[in-house]
């Protein structure tokens, strides 16, 4: 069985030693592929009438039968009208996600030529690099690490870094408790939906 394709509306491209020189002088002019004046300034995401409270979905009330079906409509509701939500309660194991965050933030501090040896390649979307829309060919400013964890079979470990040393370790541990996570949520959703949780949960 072939990897998943993706249809990208957002390609990648390797971040080089130009750009990286184009901001070290807070005085030198931004290169133009990398102004965006035509899009929302900030600000102005909401209009001025607008105002949009976050709904919390609590795990620990979808889990108790007492509480489980509230949680589920409030989860649906947060779903069908916003399309986010912060879940709190969630059961992570903090010191997983701790050593995620401080494997990602070692990466990030390693030299440009140690993160260009998982920099994207060709026409890939894995690894590290930028971001630019194919409509705008804007690039994005921010550094970005991409890679696939699930399903296993289809990680392209080539592209995982190995410096830090537990960066390997540590994602693969934050990408199972990740995956139980969204299974969890994903089977309330179904709930919700009235259908069979294999429905979305199969999707996924």
């Amino acid at each position: 069985m072939e990897p998943p394709s993706y249809d990208k509306l957002v390609n990648r491209q390797e971040i080089t030693d130009a750009a990286v020189s184009a901001f070290a002088d807070s005085t030198h002019q931004i290169p133009e592929k990398y102004v965006r004046t035509d899009e929302v300034l900030d600000g102005a995401i909401v209009g001025e009438n607008e105002t949009y409270d976050l709904p919390v979905i609590d795990m620990a009330r979808l889990l108790d039968p007492e509480f489980s079906a509230l949680e589920i409509k409030k989860l649906g509701d947060a779903c069908r009208n916003l399309g986010f939500f912060q879940l709190k309660n969630h059961g992570v194991d903090e010191a997983v996600i701790e050593q995620m965050k401080g494997n990602t933030v070692q990466f990030f501090s390693l030299p440009l030529e140690s993160k260009k040896s998982v920099a994207v390649r060709g026409n890939g979307f894995e690894g590290f690099g930028h971001h630019y829309s194919r409509a705008s060919d804007k690039l994005d400013w921010a550094e970005s690490v991409i890679l696939l964890t699930q399903p296993v079979k289809d990680r392209n470990m080539e592209m995982w870094p190995t410096n830090p040393v537990t960066f390997r370790h540590a994602l693969d541990n934050y990408s199972v408790e990740m995956t139980s996570l969204a299974m969890q949520l994903l089977r309330f959703m179904a709930a919700d939906l009235g259908v069979e949780k294999e429905a979305l949960q199969g999707a996924f």
